[in-house]
C-alpha cells in the first residue's frame, strides 16, 4: 500500500490491536517509518512506526472512531470530559494556537537521562532548536542543566555543586513510599533563579502538551517538590503559580513519570489550595488542564467536598467554597457529577446527601491505596512554614 503524509490509516498499536491513525512525518532510517498520531488516543502516544505496523482504512471509513472500541471511548471520554473552550472568536489565538500545534507536532527526543532515570518523554519541547532529533539528552536532577552527550554529562555529574533546588524551602516531612523518605518543597521566585525555572519548564515541557511558556519566568513562582536522601534532594515535580493573579491558584503542574502514582500530584494540588487558604483567597487551577491534570483535580475536588458534606450537612454552594477554598464553579461542576446539586429559582441547591454513599465512596478508595502498600504520600497542612 502507498502511505502519504496526511493520509489516515489504520496502524498496529502495543496491543497488538489496528487502531486509527494520522501520518504525521516520514524517515528511512534506521528504517522505513512513519509518525503516526493515534486519533483516539492522547498525543504522548503518537510514535514512529514500521510500513509493516500499517493498514489501509476500510472503504466508506469517514468517521474513524467508529472503529475504536467501546473500552477505548470509555476511556477517552474519562481523560479527556468536555470543557469549556474559551476565546473560540479570537481569530488571531487560534492562529497562534494553529502554528504551535503544527511546529510542535513531533517528539524531538527520543529519550532523557535524569539521574538514575532513562524516561521517554511524551511532546516535543524546543530543547537545542538546532538539533531536530535528539536521540538521548541529558539533564542534571539538580541544577537542570542539558547537554548532547553522555561524556559531558559524567564530567558535569563530578563538578556540579548544587545538591538541592534554589530558593526558600518551606515544607519538610517524612513520609513512607516503600521505605522512610524526607519529602521536601522549595519555593523560587522565577525573576531570581530564571535559569533553573526555565531549564525545569524545558523538562516540563516533554510532558506537558499544553504549556507554551518556556523562557517568560519571572512573572511566576515555582514550587519544587524533591526526594531527599541525606545529601541530594532529587526533583519529582513542580507546580508554577503567577505572581499577582488571584484569579488562579495554579498556572502548570507536572509529576516526573518515575514518580507518578504514588501521590505526589494529589499533594501538589493540596499545597496549592492550602497556600491560597492562608492567602484569604479562592484556588481554581488554569485552564487548559492535562488529561492526568483533570483526572487528578476531579478525584481531589470530590474528596474535599464529600468530607466536608460528612462533617457538615445542609451547607450551601458558597459554604462550601469557603470552606475548602474550591472555587463555585469547580464546586458546582463537582456536585453535578455526583448528582448532588439541582438548580432551581436562579440558584444552585445543594441535595440531601446519603452517608451510606459517601462512606463506600471512601470504602473503595482505601482499599485502592491499600494495594499500593503505603507507596501513597500525603500532605500534611502543619509541616508548611508559610
Amino acid at each position: 500500500m502507498e502511505v502519504r503524509v496526511g493520509s489516515r490509516v489504520l496502524c498496529r498499536w502495543k496491543d497488538g490491536e489496528f487502531y486509527p491513525a494520522e501520518v504525521i512525518q516520514e524517515r528511512f532510517m534506521p528504517s522505513h517509518q512513519f509518525y503516526v498520531h493515534y486519533i483516539e488516543f492522547n498525543k504522548r502516544l503518537d510514535d514512529w512506526v514500521d510500513l509493516r505496523d500499517i493498514k489501509s482504512l476500510p472503504p466508506n471509513s469517514d468517521q474513524p472512531s467508529s472503529m475504536v472500541t467501546r473500552f477505548h471511548k470509555r476511556r477517552r471520554e474519562e481523560l479527556h470530559p468536555s470543557e469549556t473552550i474559551e476565546d473560540v472568536c479570537n481569530p488571531t489565538l487560534a492562529h497562534l494556537e494553529k502554528e504551535h500545534e503544527e511546529y510542535t507536532k513531533i517528539r524531538n527526543i527520543e529519550k532523557v537521562i535524569l539521574g538514575r532515570y532513562e524516561i521517554q518523554p511524551w511532546y516535543y519541547s524546543p530543547y537545542l532548536p538546532k538539533y531536530p532529533h535528539l536521540k538521548k539528552l541529558y539533564v542534571c536532577e539538580f541544577c537542570l542543566k542539558y547537554m548532547r552527550h553522555g561524556r559531558t554529562y559524567i564530567e558535569h555529574n563530578k563538578k556540579c555543586k548544587r545538591s538541592k533546588p534554589p530558593g526558600k524551602l518551606i515544607y519538610r516531612d517524612k513520609v513512607t513510599i516503600s521505605k522512610i523518605k524526607t519529602v521536601s518543597v522549595y519555593e523560587i521566585q522565577g525573576n531570581e533563579d530564571k535559569l533553573y525555572c526555565q531549564n525545569f519548564c524545558l523538562l516540563a515541557k516533554l510532558f506537558l502538551d499544553h504549556k507554551t511558556l518556556y523562557y517568560f519566568v519571572s512573572p511566576f513562582k515555582f514550587y519544587v517538590l524533591t526526594e531527599d536522601n541525606g545529601r541530594h534532594s532529587r526533583i519529582v515535580g513542580y507546580f508554577s503559580k503567577e505572581i499577582g493573579n488571584d484569579e488562579y491558584n495554579l498556572a502548570c503542574i507536572l509529576i516526573l513519570p518515575p514518580y507518578q502514582q504514588k501521590g505526589y500530584g494529589r499533594f501538589l494540588i493540596a499545597l496549592s489550595y492550602e497556600l491560597s487558604k492562608r492567602e484569604g483567597k479562592i484556588g481554581t487551577p488554569e485552564r487548559p488542564l492535562s488529561d492526568m491534570g483533570r483526572v487528578s483535580y476531579k478525584s481531589y475536588w470530590t474528596d474535599a467536598i464529600l468530607e466536608l458534606l460528612m462533617q457538615k450537612s445542609n451547607l450551601t454552594v458558597k459554604e462550601i467554597t469557603e470552606e475548602t477554598g474550591i472555587s463555585q464553579h469547580d464546586v458546582i461542576e463537582t456536585l453535578t457529577s455526583l448528582n448532588l446539586v439541582k438548580y432551581w429559582k436562579g440558584q444552585y441547591i445543594v441535595n440531601s446527601v446519603n452517608s451510606k454513599q459517601i462512606e463506600e465512596h471512601f470504602k473503595k478508595k482505601k482499599e485502592r491505596k491499600k494495594k499500593l502498600k503505603g507507596q501513597f504520600v500525603t500532605f500534611n497542612p502543619k509541616k508548611l512554614s508559610y
